[in-house]
C-alpha cells in the first residue's frame, strides 16, 4: 500500500493520471486482494520506474480473468499503455468502461482524449476533452486537449479562446500557447494584438510562419501561399496553390514550377514532399517528369522510388549514363542484384563512370551470389580499367577478398599486394597492406609481418589502419621472439590514443590492467537560464507540442557560448531528462572547446540512461552491462526515437519483422511495431537476442558481427584461415561498417565498466546452442568496396 501511495505522487509529479488504488475499488476476499495488490504493486513500481510496457505485460496477465478487470488495475493497464504510445489499446481498455466520469478525476476521459487525438478521432477526441475538463476545470492540460480537440473539428474561434485561457494554467509555455492561439484567429487585429505579448526570441521568429498557417486555416489559401513563398517554403505555397485551383493554366504552371524545384538541389525532406505532391496531384507523369522525379529521389536516397521513377522512363528512354549508374546504385540498395549488374553493364559513358560501373556490376553478381561470373568480371575489369583507381584498385581488391574466403591466402595475399604496389594512392591501399601483412602473420611468417605492419603504420600514419598496424605490429614481433620490441610497440598505441580498441587490446597484452579515466566528481554548476530551457522543452513534449518543444532544444544545442564548461553544463541537463543523443555531441564539442577527459566529462559522452531496464534485462539475460550498454550507445546513440534508413527502430535498433518474432518468443500479450520505440521493449529484445546469439558464438567479436550483419555471413567469414582466434576474425571482417562496429562496441564496453564500476556490474555469461539468430538490425550490410 504504501508503494502505491508513491506512485500517486509519481503520477502527480510527471503529470500523468495517478495509478492510487482506491480500497473501496478491491475484491473483498483477503487472499484474491493481497494478489491483487502485489501485483498493481509490480506494475506500478515499472510504471514509476519508466517500464511502462513491463507493467502491461503484468497486468494483462491478470486480466485475462474478466472478473479483476477491476477499475484500479484496468486505469493503471491504461496508463500505462499510453506510456508506450498504445493508444488503441488505451481505447478498448476505457472506452466501455461506466465509471470513467466517476473515478480517478476524469482522468481516464484524459487519457481517451488523447487516444482519439492521437488516432485523428478528432470528435471523438473534443467529446472527451470537454467531459474531462468538467471534471477539473483548472487544469492546464485539459484545457490545451480542448483547444487542439476544437483546431482539428474547425471551431477555430473557440480554441483561440481556450488556448488563451491556457496561457494562465500553464505560464511556461505562455509564448507558445499564443502563437498558438493565433494560428486559429481569424481577425488579424487581434493576431497582432497576440504577437504583442510574445517576448521569447525564438517564439517571435516564427510569428511568420504562424502568419502563414494563420492565413491557411482560416481558408485564405492564396495569402498564405505567397506568405509560405516568401519564407522559402516552396512546396507548401504549390500545394496551397494547387488546392486553390481548378483550371488547367494555373495547375500547369504549378506543375512547371514543382518540376523546376524537384531539378534543383533541396534536403531528402524537401524531396519527399514534393515526390509526394507530384505523384499525388500530376499522375500519370511524363518521361521527362518521371526522369526528373526519379533524379531527385536518387539524391534524396529514396531507392524505391528512384528506381520505379527510372523503370518507368523505360529502358530506351533512359537518360545519360549518370541516370542508368544511378538506376543501377538504388537497385543495389534494394538489393535487386542481379537488375543492378544488368544496368550496370550498359553504362558505358561518360568515361569517369565507365570503369566504375563495371566494377559495380562486378560486384553486383558477387553480392547476387553469382560468385564465379562476378570474379570473372573483376578480372576484366582490372584488365580493361588497368589506369582506373576507381575501378581496377577495388576490383583487385574484392578479387582478394573472395581468395580469403576461399582460404587461398597465397593468392588473396597477391591481389592485396597489388592494390598497395600499384595504386598506392588508392583508399583501398592502406586497407590492402593491412590485409596482405596479417595473412602473413596467420601462415607464421612474423618477421614479415612486423615489418610490414610497420611499413604500413609509416607510410600512411593518417589512415584508419596505421593504429591497428602498430598493434599487429606488436604481436608479430611477439611471435617473432622479440618481446621487446613487442612491448614498445604496444606501449605506444596505448600513450596515443588509450580509449581506443587497440588501446584496450595491447594494454591487456602489457598487462597493465584496465584503462581508468582521471577521477572527477559528477558534479556541474546551476544555470538556471538551461534548467527553465530544458523543463520548458519536456513540458512541450509531454504535452504533444513536439515541434515546438523540438525548436527549444535546438536553439539550446545551437548555444552561442561554446566555453567548454557551460557546454558540459547543458549536456548534463540534457542527460537528466533522458535526452542522451543530445548529451554525447554536446560533450564532444566540450571536449573539443578543452574540456579535461575525465570521469565527468566522458560519463557525458559515455551515457547511461534506463538504467533500471538495462541493468534488469541484462540480469535477466545474464548479460554484463557494460556489453548491452556499449551497444545501445553504438546503435543509437541512447536515442528511442532513432530510426535506420532501413527501418530498425529504437535504442536497440531492431527490425520490426525481428521484434515480432522475438515478442512472440517472449509471450508478449499483444504486438505492435510501435513498442520498438519504447526504450524497455527495444532494450528487452536487444538483450533477448543477445543472449540468443551467445548461445551460438563464444566470442564477443563474432556476437557483435552477427548481430549487425547477420549469422549467414559470420559463417562464411568463419571459413577463412585464422579465425579462431577473434582478434584476426575481427580484422577479416569484409564489411567496413561490421568491422568497425564491432571493434568500436568492444572499446565502449571497456570503457562504460571503467566510467560506472559500481554502476553497472559484471554478470556471468554462460553460453550453449540454440536455435540459429536472425539478425538485429539491418544497417548496411555493404562489402567494404
Amino acid at each position: 500500500m504504501t508503494y502505491l501511495i508513491h506512485v500517486w505522487l509519481w503520477f502527480a509529479t510527471i503529470g500523468a493520471p495517478p495509478g492510487a488504488i482506491p480500497l473501496a475499488m478491491r475484491p473483498d476476499s483477503g487472499e484474491a486482494r493481497a494478489a491483487l495488490d502485489s501485483t498493481l504493486a509490480v506494475a506500478g513500481e515499472a510504471l514509476a520506474r519508466g517500464r511502462p510496457w513491463q507493467a502491461t505485460r503484468v497486468l494483462s496477465k491478470v486480466m485475462e480473468d474478466p472478473s479483476n478487470r477491476t477499475p484500479p488495475v484496468v486505469f493503471l493497464a491504461a496508463t500505462a499503455a499510453s506510456e508506450w504510445d498504445g493508444w488503441t489499446e488505451v481505447r478498448q481498455l476505457l472506452s466501455s468502461q461506466p465509471w470513467i466520469d466517476t473515478l480517478y478525476e476524469g482522468r481516464a476521459r484524459v487519457l481517451l482524449a488523447r487516444a482519439a487525438l492521437e488516432q485523428r478521432a478528432d470528435s471523438e477526441a473534443l467529446g472527451h476533452a470537454t467531459e474531462a475538463l468538467r471534471r477539473d476545470p483548472s487544469s492546464g492540460e485539459r484545457l490545451l486537449l480542448l483547444g487542439m480537440a476544437l483546431e482539428r473539428t474547425g471551431s477555430r474561434d473557440s480554441a483561440a479562446v481556450v488556448l488563451l485561457r491556457t496561457v494562465q494554467r500553464l505560464p511556461q509555455i505562455t509564448d507558445w500557447l499564443k502563437l498558438r492561439a493565433a494560428t486559429v484567429t481569424t481577425d488579424s487585429a487581434t493576431r497582432a494584438w497576440l504577437y504583442s505579448g510574445v517576448h521569447d526570441s525564438l517564439a517571435r521568429a516564427r510569428i511568420p510562419w504562424a502568419e502563414a498557417v494563420a492565413y491557411e486555416r482560416t481558408g485564405d489559401n492564396a495569402e498564405a501561399a505567397r506568405r509560405y513563398a516568401a519564407l522559402g517554403e516552396h512546396l507548401t505555397s504549390l500545394r496551397l496553390r494547387l488546392s486553390a485551383s481548378s483550371d488547367s493554366a494555373p495547375r500547369a504552371a504549378i506543375r512547371t514550377e514543382l518540376f523546376a524545384l524537384l531539378q534543383g538541389r533541396m534536403s531528402s525532406a524537401a524531396a519527399r514532399q514534393g515526390l509526394a505532391l507530384a505523384d499525388s496531384a500530376f499522375t500519370p507523369l511524363t518521361a521527362g517528369e518521371e526522369l526528373i522525379a526519379a533524379r531527385a529521389a536518387a539524391d534524396a536516397g529514396l531507392a524505391a522510388r528512384a528506381a520505379a521513377g527510372f523503370g518507368r522512363v523505360g529502358n530506351q528512354r533512359l537518360g545519360h549514363g549518370e541516370d542508368r549508374f544511378a538506376y543501377a546504385s538504388a537497385l543495389t540498395r534494394l538489393k535487386r542484384n542481379a537488375e543492378a549488374a544488368v544496368q550496370y553493364r550498359q553504362v558505358r559513358a561518360p568515361q569517369r563512370l565507365a570503369g566504375l560501373a563495371a566494377y559495380q556490376g562486378a560486384r553486383a553478381l558477387v553480392r547476387d551470389g553469382q560468385v564465379e561470373k562476378g570474379r570473372a568480371a573483376l578480372a576484366r575489369v582490372a584488365r580493361k580499367y588497368p589506369r582506373d583507381i576507381e575501378a581496377a584498385a577495388p576490383a583487385y581488391f574484392l578479387m582478394g577478398d573472395l581468395a580469403s574466403d576461399g582460404r587461398a591466402d597465397a593468392e588473396a595475399r597477391r591481389l592485396y599486394r597489388v592494390v598497395a604496389d600499384r595504386y598506392p594512392t588508392s583508399r583501398f591501399a592502406p586497407t590492402a597492406r593491412f590485409r596482405a601483412a596479417l595473412i602473413a602473420f596467420v601462415s607464421g611468417r612474423y618477421q614479415q609481418a612486423a615489418k610490414e605492419f610497420d611499413q604500413l603504420a609509416a607510410r600512411h600514419p593518417g589512415s584508419d589502419e596505421a593504429l591497428g598496424a602498430v598493434y599487429w605490429a606488436g604481436r608479430s614481433w611477439a611471435g617473432a621472439g622479440d618481446s621487446a620490441t613487442a612491448r614498445a610497440r604496444w606501449q605506444s598505441v596505448t600513450s596515443r590514443d588509450p580509449l581506443s580498441y587497440y588501446a584496450a587490446l595491447s594494454a591487456n597484452r602489457l598487462g597493465t590492467g584496465p584503462w581508468s579515466p582521471p577521477a572527477a566528481p559528477d558534479s556541474f554548476a546551476t544555470d538556471p537560464d538551461i534548467d527553465r530551457a530544458v523543463s520548458r522543452a519536456a513540458l512541450l513534449g509531454r504535452l504533444r507540442m513536439t515541434q515546438e518543444s523540438r525548436w527549444e532544444l535546438d536553439r539550446l544545442a545551437r548555444t552561442a557560448d561554446t566555453s567548454s564548461e557551460r557546454l558540459l553544463v547543458l549536456a548534463n541537463a540534457f542527460r537528466s531528462q533522458g535526452m542522451a543523443s543530445q548529451a554525447i555531441q554536446l560533450a564532444r564539442r566540450a571536449l573539443a572547446q578543452g574540456a579535461p577527459a575525465d570521469a565527468r566529462t566522458l560519463r557525458l559522452i559515455y551515457p547511461v540512461v534506463h538504467a533500471d531496464a538495462l541493468l534488469a534485462e541484462a540480469t535477466e539475460q545474464r548479460l554484463d552491462p557494460s556489453f548491452v550498454a556499449a551497444l545501445i550507445r553504438q546503435e543509437s546513440n541512447f536515442n528511442p526515437s532513432a530510426t535506420s534508413p532501413a527501418g530498425a527502430r529504437g535504442l536497440a535498433q531492431v527490425m520490426p519483422e525481428l521484434g515480432e518474432r522475438l515478442a512472440k518468443e517472449l509471450n508478449y500479450p499483444l504486438w505492435d511495431p510501435v513498442l520498438l520505440y519504447q526504450p524497455d521493449v527495444s532494450i528487452q529484445l536487444g538483450a533477448f537476442h543477445l543472449r540468443e546469439l551467445l548461445s551460438r558464438y563464444d566470442q564477443r567479436a563474432h556476437i557483435l558481427a552477427a548481430y549487425n550483419a547477420g549469422s549467414p555471413r559470420v559463417e562464411r567469414w568463419f571459413k577463412r584461415n585464422g579465425v579462431t582466434d577473434p582478434e584476426v576474425f575481427a580484422e577479416q571482417i569484409s564489411f567496413v561498417e561490421t568491422r568497425d562496429y564491432v571493434r568500436i562496441i568492444q572499446r565502449n564496453e571497456e570503457i562504460y565498466r571503467a566510467l560506472y564500476p559500481t554502476e553497472i556490474t559484471e554478470i556471468s555469461s554462460p553460453s550453449g546452442p540454440e536455435n540459429a539468430p536472425e539478425r538485429i538490425a539491418s544497417n548496411q550490410d555493404e562489402h567494404q568496396m
